[in-house]
């Protein structure tokens, strides 16, 4: 779809890919893309000199993402943006990376997440809308939670707290969440109520990533829209990271329960 403006299939591809995941590293490009690494290789090398994309370590490992300083970026995230919304829901999925550990003992984060979550009292969030590049809209809240438990497998978060602005506006928030722990196939799904709790809105099944994380098992699309997640264990909260793109949506969320 862009590759008459960027020259190369690989580089909307390199492109896409970094906007959807943040970073990643030649080899895991062209795994998860199934394309030949050199390509990309040159292609990384190539977006890289033209000061779009930037370079760091992480070990000895070279990822790559976005140059947060490139001028033009967020007309760039728009487009690519756009691009992604008008993808086939299959080609969507190959964007969104999963990344698992063939060792993690998969059913103990599970339980460890589900403990987590039955305690949860507090929320604090932080959004992000529009571009995600600096200057973008963003806004903080506090709220408190109500936790119900249905049978044992089934949590549902009553929420309801202040959203403020950047801007110190003010706003009433009310969330009712229910989630749901399917031990056969080791996976938590996350669903909003908003329709009411006969008419679940699903958003994603999350599945143990690591030894501190669950992330979606892949994007979900709903309505030209497309919600990625993940849920990380930290010391102090359970933080639910979310990723929302569609046709007027561009926003990151972070929900911290504790």
């Amino acid at each position: 779809m862009l590759e008459p403006l960027f020259g190369t299939k690989n580089i909307e591809r390199i492109l896409l890919f970094l906007f959807i995941n943040g970073k990643s590293y030649g080899t895991e490009l062209a795994r998860a893309l199934k394309t030949p690494l050199t390509p990309l290789q040159k292609g990384l090398t190539r977006l890289e000199k033209g000061g779009v994309l930037l370079s760091y370590f992480e070990g000895r490992t070279k990822l790559y993402r976005l140059n947060p300083a490139y001028p033009p970026l967020q007309e760039l995230e728009a487009l690519l943006k756009k691009a992604y919304t008008l993808l086939p829901t299959e080609e969507k999925r190959r964007y969104y990376l999963l990344k698992t550990d063939s060792k993690l003992k998969k059913f103990d984060i599970l339980y460890a997440a589900w403990e987590r979550l039955q305690r949860v009292q507090h929320v604090s969030l932080k959004s992000q809308n529009g571009s995600l590049s600096e200057g973008a809209y963003s806004g903080k809240g506090q709220g408190e939670v109500t936790v119900i438990g249905e049978g044992g497998d089934i949590l549902i978060f009553q929420e309801k707290g202040t959203l403020t602005s950047k801007e110190g506006e003010a706003f009433s928030f009310s969330n009712v969440f229910r989630w749901t722990l399917d031990r056969k196939s080791a996976v938590i799904t996350l669903e909003h109520l908003r329709r009411g709790w006969n008419h679940p809105v699903y958003l994603f099944d999350l599945a143990p990533q690591s030894n501190h994380s669950l992330a979606s098992v892949d994007a979900h699309h709903c309505g030209g829209d497309s919600y990625m997640g993940q849920l990380l264990l930290e010391p102090s909260s359970v933080r639910l990271h979310w990723r929302v793109i569609g046709p007027k949506k561009n926003e990151e969320l972070d929900y911290y329960y504790s």
